[in-house]
């Protein structure tokens, strides 16, 4: 058993899988509606301001409650730039073509305000490519 287990590890080691990301860690955000993480939008903006590489991951919800994860990441080095992720397959009701993992690699990010405190803020995230020419992390 220890042998096969060995050889598992060994093997998951070789295929070359993503490297750890080194960088600011701002956390994992669960936001159902109405809730709002400030602390980690702040810790992705002063990183992103500072130059420095900075990941964060957001999980908010529909109306009907099914949940969309996003992910932001800010890799200043190696031409990566700012890459957004944002898995909606689990949208019921998002419609055909809808269901399905986008993502953005982004040249700039902006603050915009979230809703009607002003306080709070979002990105905009804009010169993209991939899946859009701009998208938003509320």
């Amino acid at each position: 058993m220890r042998l096969l287990l060995s050889a598992a590890l060994i093997s998951a080691k070789g295929c070359g899988g993503a490297p750890p990301f080194v960088g600011i860690d701002c956390g994992a955000s669960d936001e159902r509606l109405g809730t709002y993480d400030a602390a980690a939008r702040e810790c992705f903006w002063s990183a992103y301001s500072n130059g420095s590489a900075a990941r964060w991951s957001l999980r908010s919800y529909t109306i009907e409650g099914d949940p969309i994860p996003t992910t932001l990441l800010f890799q200043p080095k190696g031409g990566i730039g700012l890459v957004v992720t944002r898995d909606t397959s689990g949208d019921r009701f998002g419609g055909v073509g809808n269901q399905r993992i986008f993502t953005y690699r982004c040249g700039t990010m902006t603050k915009t305000p979230h809703g009607d405190d002003i306080s709070r803020f979002g990105f905009l995230l804009s010169n993209c490519g991939g899946d859009g020419p701009s998208t938003s992390v509320p």
